[in-house]
This record gives C-alpha cells, structure tokens and sequence, in this order.
C-alpha cells in the first residue's frame, strides 16, 4: 500500500496557495527539515531552570551575576526569551562547523560525511537556535558567528534568511594560524570567518579613535608636523604572553636587532603586526631614539588637520590571536594539555565587543567559556559592568569540567595571573509538564523562581517562602520582585511590601489560573507596583516560541 503524502489531506485551493508561496520564495535555502528530539520534548515538557547553589561565586556583592545554564542550548533559549527578550547587546557564538570528523551531534548521533541529509540537519539545527536567538536581541544588538568552509555559504543565505540581508553587516576573515596544513588537499588553510549580523539598522558599528590635536605634533619634516609614538606596548596586555605573534625582532641602525619590553621590563609586544611593521618601515615612518646607549623605535604621526582621527576596521583579521594562542592559555589555565579542541583566542572576541555596545553578552556555544573569560578581562580593563550568559549542553562532562572551572579559575586566579571580582550563577535545565491542568499550572508556578529572578535580575532572599507565607521577596540595589505562589497569600505579600517601603521599583508576580488578577488585592499598597500573573507570563512566551516553530 502507497504511503500518504503529507499533503494528501490538502484542498485544492490550499495546495494553489502552497505553490505561490514557493514562487514567491523560491530564491536562498531549500531543505527538509529534521525532526530533532530537543524540539519535539518542548511539545510535552516546558523547560526551567534550577540553580545548583553549590556552584555560585560570588566576589563583589555590588557587581551583577553572570549566568551560566547547563542544558541542551534550545531549551536554554527556550527560557531566556522569557528572561531576556530584546535585552541581550552582542551574541557571540562558535557552533558545529559540520566538517564530518565528529564534530556535530544531531539526535544523539555524530553526523558523517556519508550522511545525505548532513547539510539538511545543521540547517534545521541552526535555523531552530538562530531564530530563538534573533528575539533575544536589542534593536541595537549585533550576532557573531564563527564558521569555516564547510557551512559558510549555507549559513550565509540562512541569516539573509532570519534577520534581513540589509542586516548583513559583513564578513570577516580570521587567520587562524600560520605554516603547518601540509595534509589538506589544494590550499593550506590558514582562516575561517566570522559572521556579523545586526537587528535593525539602530545598530552602530564603533571605530576606534584617538584625538588629534596639532598642539601635540612638536616635530616637523617635509612632510609637515608630526609627533613620535613608541612602538613597543605599554599599559594592558602588554607582555609578550598576551600576544606572541607580536613579539618579533626589528633591525636598529645599528643592524642589532630588537625585541620589544614591556613596562615591567618583561618581554614585551609590538602594538602592530609584522605586516604593518613593514609598511612602516618601507614607507620611512619610524624614528629611532639612543637611550641609554639603547636604540628605542618610534612610530611617525603626522598632523592630517582633524581634531579626530577614525580608525577603520579592516574586514581581515591577520594577528587577532590563533587558534594555538587559545591552546596555550587553556593548559596554562588547567595546568594539563588538550581540555578542549580548537578553542577561540579571547582576543578575538575582545576585538569583536570593542566596536559594540556590549552590556549584556550571550554565547550559547559556550564551549572552553572563550567569551565569559573575554568579558572578565574587559572589565578588568576598563573598570566596565558588562554580563556574559554561557549556555552549553553537558556532553563528555564539558559544562562541569571545562566552561565552569575556567570561569572560576579566572575568576580566583590562576598561575601568575591576578583574580577578576565577579559572580556567576549557575543553572541546569529542567522540565515540568507542559500546562494541561490547574495541577500544571501549580507545578510551573512553584518551579519558576529562578526564571523569575533571572528576568528581573533580583537575586538577593530578602523574605524567603515558606509553608506559611507563600510568598518571596527579592531584591537588588534598584529592584524588588515578589513571588506570590498562592493567592491566598496576598493580603500577606502587601503587608510585608508596605512593611519595607522604599524607592525600589516593584514587580509582583502573582499566582492566576487564568491570566487576570483582582486589582483590588492590592489597592492598599503604598508604593508604585507592577502586578504579572504567573504562570500565564511565561506561557504566553512559550506559547509564542511553539507557534513560531510550526510556521
């Protein structure tokens, strides 16, 4: 017996209109879109966090936690379009790139070469996660993505696809390493590219800048006014550990060569590569000074009668850190080899956040935590509040022996390197059933704490639940969030509210079998106050995310 077509129930009339649709977008990707099993649970089981105390640091009580969530990286997004919804700035992410060599896992099995369908399940995996992820975006929030040859195209019309091909920012070409690959075919392949989509054109890409005044250009030549810059590095991430392939030797006039110092007297960095070291060699724009009988190098600036001077970004990365840069800081971190294959370099990312906004940062790839560390450092070198949100699934025991303990080892200090104050919460995914009964809609309230909390970023017990107060407070310096699990429990939650007036801004989650409340419940409290129902706020979500993945 014939098997049906799935389009064999269809009208005549539905089937025209099919056909039109597909005229209309016949042009970009066509694939069969997979079953994936991650998906399929979220139709019988809505995903929650639940946060392993155990795991939580906590350095500066004045400082905003950073999150890490262990779980299949679709449920995470699951949740944070509940918590983070067009609250996230930059989303930098390193996925599968697909290459056949155990490198993607669809449906719990590796994806080889043989697969007919590889190219077909990526896309569906990808296209689920980039659409839950577009919503997690700002207007003026940007998307990064890491890719090399194997899925470059295919990504590159799928993202034309999902945020807009005028949101197509550009393409960048990251070397990755120099010399070596003498087993590839035709090329040896020394880059891979990184991806840069942006939501809306409220986006603002920022150039790096130095003021120009002609007051501090003292020297002149044929050329006109100029003024003199050390070549070598000074201040932050100035030693040759924290960039080796800018540590080189260059000819004195006295055919000695030399190597750049850092401050500390340490082997130190040029602030430029090879490349541009030659161009300003060739080009007569470098100026050498006898100091203490040693020859000192110094870049020529000259005067361009701007009172600012832009430095546009270049579309290729050639000494933004290599792949080995990341493998050497990991075994220095671990103190043990080959933790994690073919880590980013953090000053790769870093380069990435320095031209955004980047108050909030998502990487739901999270790996080795390249970027958490990343977002360590920059706020160690600014002084900045910036947050990272890492989200990895727990395979080969990644999550609980890679992303974690190199976030804390940053954090407390590793090997020679100084701590970084900074608090992290960690989560792991959870389930309840999906909401069929007034017995469901118990089990979400009572399960929903942490999203809550971690929606409105208010972590601090300040009235804990208990058996009998069904109720809980929560605070930061600017916030309070009550949770009232049981509507019986009101009139109880206000006195308290009123008990401890302030100028904190309020939101009050209170329990609802539909998705209304009595405003009258709450006519005696004397501070300014939202009221959400719960658990409608969070299906409402859900809600939305199921419709999407069906059209």
């Amino acid at each position: 017996m014939a098997k049906k077509s799935k389009y064999s129930h269809l009208s005549r009339e539905q089937l025209e209109a099919k056909l039109e649709k597909l005229e209309r977008e016949r042009y970009g990707l066509v694939w069969e879109d997979k079953e994936e099993h991650v998906a399929k649970q979220c139709e019988t089981e809505l995903p929650v966090l639940k946060e392993d105390v155990s795991r939580e640091i906590v350095k500066d009580a004045t400082q905003p936690y950073n999150f890490i969530i262990e779980g299949d990286n679709f449920h995470s997004l699951y949740t944070l379009n509940f918590t983070h919804k067009k609250k996230i700035d930059v989303i930098y992410i390193d996925p599968p790139y697909n290459t056949g060599n155990n490198d993607f896992v669809y449906n719990d099995k590796f994806v080889d070469k043989t697969d007919q369908f590889r190219h077909s399940k990526w896309l569906s995996f990808m296209s689920k996660r980039l659409r839950l992820a577009k919503n997690l975006l700002k207007n003026d929030g940007a998307i990064f993505i890491s890719i090399d040859n194997n899925e470059c195209a295919q990504l590159k019309l799928l993202c034309d696809n999902i945020f807009g091909e005028k949101n197509f920012c550009g393409q960048i070409i990251w070397r990755k390493k120099s010399g070596g690959g003498q087993t590839d075919d035709f090329f040896v392949t020394e880059h891979e590219y990184v991806l840069c989509y942006r939501r809306t054109d409220k986006f603002v890409w920022i150039d790096e800048f130095i003021p120009n005044s002609e007051k501090g250009y003292n020297l002149e030549d044929e050329r006109g006014k100029y003024k003199l810059i050390k070549l070598a590095k000074w201040g932050t991430a100035a030693r040759q550990k924290d960039r080796p392939t800018m540590h080189y030797p260059i000819n004195a006039p006295n055919k000695k060569k030399i190597y750049p110092v850092a401050p500390d007297g340490n082997p130190g960095r040029w602030r430029v590569g090879k490349k541009s070291m030659k161009s300003l060699l060739n080009n007569n724009l470098i100026e050498w000074v006898e100091i203490e009988n040693e020859w000192v190098p110094y870049e020529k600036v000259y005067y361009d009668n701007e009172d600012v001077k832009y430095l546009k970004n270049r579309s290729i990365y050639y000494e933004i850190g290599e792949t080995g840069d990341a493998t050497k800081m990991l075994t220095e971190i671990f103190g043990e080899k080959d933790k994690f294959e073919n880590p980013k370099p953090i000053t790769l990312i870093q380069e990435l956040l320095s031209h955004t906004n980047n108050s909030i940062v998502l990487d739901f790839f999270a790996g080795s935590a390249s970027t958490g560390h990343a977002v360590l450092e920059l706020n160690k070198e600014d002084g900045g509040n910036r947050q990272f949100i890492l989200c990895t699934n727990n395979e080969n025991n990644i999550c609980e022996e890679v992303t974690y303990p190199r976030i804390k080892k940053v954090i407390d200090g590793y090997a020679d390197k100084d701590g970084i104050l900074a608090n992290v919460k960690y989560f792991k995914q959870s389930f309840v059933p999906n909401v069929k009964s007034d017995k469901d809609k118990r089990e979400l309230v009572n399960r929903s704490t942490e999203l809550l909390c971690m929606a409105e970023n208010t972590f601090e017990n300040v009235v804990k639940r208990s058996s009998k107060s069904e109720f809980a407070i929560f605070k930061n310096a600017a916030k309070q969030t009550a949770i009232i699990y049981d509507e019986e429990s009101i009139e109880k939650c206000v006195k308290k509210l009123n008990e401890k007036q302030g100028d904190l801004d309020t939101v009050i989650y209170v329990f609802s079998y539909d998705h209304t409340y009595e405003a009258d419940d709450f006519g005696n409290l004397d501070i300014k106050f939202t009221v959400k129902p719960i658990p409608e706020a969070i299906l409402n979500t859900y809600r939305k995310i199921s419709k999407m993945r069906k059209k």
